[in-house]
């Protein structure tokens, strides 16, 4: 299945963005942990010359070992920055504070002295928040400013103009809509953002897109759909559609005339990954 999802207000967004970058010190950049290769980078030509920090988003949700392997065999080689700093966040912490203030006084350490060399010493670093949607641009800047102040929703397109925040005497942030772009580099890229959540549900084959999802990763993580749907007939050798049989005939998923009903099983198996439920599953190798 070829995804591809580009609406009216995500090519605003971008646009808007891009006005903006030469506004700001340093790019904060959400990604999900489930896929990080596949929800970053969709400036990076635009913002290989800014700070950069990169909020690996969600980690709750993963095998963080399994995680910090993968960030650094094949994503920290792929950004494009003069300087970047990577940190893994659960964005629901309320103490990420600190964290997030200590990476940015690293980052921006040569602003500051530059700009007290003017005899500015109240200075506030301009900080963008950008990301993919879903992957949980709001509750970061909620949990960072410690403010309710922007709605959360688990769905893609919730913030939809440019907001600035004030987070301290040193901080402004401004918040962005989720962005995406307008032909992903491959099917995977697609798939691995609509299980997240970043593609609106409507425009999907969620059949297909479980297939999928089972395909890649049934092998790895058999033991977690055994265990979940307490599966008793298949095992790592599985094929997708056999897996997907089985979780459905163990959940009474099976219509009058004895076929499967695929609809309810591919919405049951989707709700389990993005809610965790299913176990900590990274889509990426």
């Amino acid at each position: 299945m070829s995804i591809q999802w580009y609406p009216g207000h995500i090519a605003k967004a971008t646009r808007e963005i891009k006005e903006k970058i030469n506004e700001v010190d340093v790019v904060i950049e959400i990604i999900d942990a489930r896929c990080p290769l596949s929800s970053i980078d969709f400036l990076n030509d635009d913002i290989a010359t800014k700070k950069r920090l990169i909020v690996v988003n969600k980690v709750d949700l993963v095998d963080k070992d399994e995680l910090v392997k993968l960030v650094k065999k094949r994503l920290v080689k792929n950004i494009k920055s003069d300087k970047a700093e990577i940190i893994y966040l659960d964005s629901r912490d309320n103490n990420i504070s600190k964290i997030v203030n200590k990476k940015i006084d690293l980052l921006c350490g040569d602003i500051y002295e530059k700009k007290a060399g003017k005899g500015i010493t109240d200075y506030k670093i301009r900080a963008m928040v950008i990301g993919a949607p879903n992957v949980g641009k709001s509750t970061f800047i909620n949990s960072y400013t410690k403010r309710k102040s922007n709605k959360v929703e688990n769905t893609p397109g919730v913030t939809k103009k440019l907001q600035w925040t004030k987070v301290s005497d040193k901080v402004l942030l401004l918040d962005t809509p989720g962005i995406t772009v307008k032909k992903f580099e491959n099917d995977e890229v697609g798939n691995n953002l609509a299980l997240i959540g970043s593609i609106n549900d409507d425009i999907l084959i969620k059949q297909d897109l479980v297939y999928d999802f089972i395909k890649r990763c049934y092998k790895r993580y058999s033991n977690f759909f055994i265990k979940r749907y307490k599966l008793d007939k298949v095992d790592e050798n599985s094929d997708a559609l056999a897996v997907m049989d089985a979780i459905a005939k163990k959940n009474g998923f099976v219509k009058k005339s004895g076929d499967v009903d695929y609809e309810r099983t591919s919405n049951l198996i989707i709700n389990d990954f993005r809610k965790g439920k299913l176990g900590k599953i990274i889509l990426e190798l």
